[in-house]
């Protein structure tokens, strides 16, 4: 990685705690040899904001800080059957993850792309899925 590789436009995205919504913006840059990854949240103007060595984790630390709240994040990133492998955050910046399943590794998908927040999980239900997949 380049040591300014600039910030990405924020996504749009949902967030879900219980039954309810709301809309969210969420950006992620890589600044001074970390990822920066930021949460706004529309509901309760709440801004969370996190960095690590790789995007994928930076996302993970972010939504450890909304999850004792109850806030799911709406991104593949945080679905329960995803995960980096070591290659992907050296390499790629954890942008990209695979997506497994019972028999392994069914394809690759953006961190970031945004996805339905019922979908997605805790980050300690997903590091316990993606080490029984051999991922973690």
């Amino acid at each position: 990685m380049s040591e300014d590789a600039g910030e990405a436009a924020p996504a749009q995205i949902r967030v879900r705690r219980g039954e309810v919504e709301s809309d969210a913006a969420l950006a992620w840059r890589y600044e001074g040899g970390a990822w920066i990854v930021t949460l706004t949240m529309d509901a309760g103007a709440q801004t969370f904001e996190a960095s690590a060595d790789d995007a994928f984790e930076a996302l993970c630390r972010v939504r450890e800080q909304a999850e004792p709240d109850g806030w799911r994040v709406g991104v593949a990133g945080a679905r329960p059957d995803v995960w980096p492998s070591g290659m992907a955050r050296d390499q790629g910046g954890g942008l990209v993850a695979y997506r497994f399943g019972p028999a392994g590794v069914e394809g690759t998908v953006d961190t970031f792309a945004p996805v339905d927040p019922a979908t997605a999980t805790i980050v300690a239900v997903q590091r316990e899925n993606a080490a029984r997949a051999g991922l973690a």
